[in-house]
């Protein structure tokens, strides 16, 4: 059977200058990444629910002992997991309210909007992109049907960027007064991007065949939709020599959703 094309709405003159060598660069990054991949990643993801976030224990405590594998999960650079970690487990938070902050995140009451914009007024000694990947983090990992992730690579408010306003087209429907509706607003786009990713062809009826996969099945195709927009425009600005350094576009996607990546053989991206 024929994969269909993969001329998305990742490839087109919206996500850059009106530059033929961009749009060129950008194909050639989405053909670097298969709907097998996709697969694997989100597979990847459910594995890592089911081992390390499914019967989360909150305990200050019980937490404290998994804290470095989860702020290594819900993060993308190993500097932003050091300093969650020194901030909760080393640092004041270490004490009992810390378990009260994670359990109103994850079992509070109120509308989950509003639960992680308290959690990250609380936390307001860390950066607020960080505060955000942590607590949409963990509360997407822990129940994945029902929460979605706001991270810096999908939508950083403070610079206009990321995956969803290019696959969107613009940041109107993601500009919020605050961060409740912020948190809402990006949910809102999330959802809507599953109908990008059907034209990619990187969306596929396997994809969504396993339930457990299905549940990170969004979070994996974004993760590839921006590892081939950030790989398209370093490739187009800089050199191949310079290209040839970069990981797989696979094991990018790996590194934003805070997977280990795959041993790959040293091949380059550009022929």
């Amino acid at each position: 059977m024929n994969q269909p094309q993969r001329q998305s709405h990742i490839v087109k003159q919206k996500t850059g200058p009106d530059d033929p060598e961009l749009e060129k660069a950008l194909q050639v990054a989405i053909e670097q990444v298969s709907p097998e991949d996709v697969i694997t990643i989100a597979d990847e993801l459910a594995e890592r629910h089911a081992r390390l976030f499914l019967n989360l224990e909150i305990d200050s405590a019980k937490l404290a002992a998994s804290f470095a594998d989860i702020t290594a999960a819900v993060t993308h650079t190993k500097a932003n997991a050091r300093t969650l970690t020194n901030y909760f487990v080393q640092g004041d938070l270490a004490q009992p309210p810390a378990g009260k902050f994670f359990d109103e995140l994850l079992r509070g009451e109120s509308p989950t909007p509003l639960r992680v914009a308290k959690f990250v007024e609380k936390v307001n000694a860390l950066d607020t992109r960080l505060a955000l990947e942590l607590a949409s983090g963990l509360l997407h990992n822990t129940s994945p049907k029902d929460h979605w992730l706001w991270t810096r690579w999908l939508w950083d408010p403070t610079t206009g960027t990321g995956i969803l306003p290019l696959l969107a087209g613009s940041t109107h429907n993601l500009l919020a007064d605050n961060l409740a509706d912020g948190y809402a607003r990006v949910g809102v786009v999330t959802a809507m991007s599953i109908k990008f990713g059907e034209g990619t062809g990187l969306w596929t009826d396997e994809l969504m065949a396993n339930e457990k996969r299905a549940q990170f099945a969004n979070s994996a195709f974004l993760a590839c939709a921006y590892s081939v927009y950030l790989y398209g425009t370093t490739s187009w600005r800089l050199n191949r020599e310079f290209n040839n350094l970069l990981p797989s576009l696979p094991n990018m996607a790996r590194k934003l959703l805070g997977l280990k990546k795959i041993k790959e053989e040293n091949i380059p991206l550009v022929e």
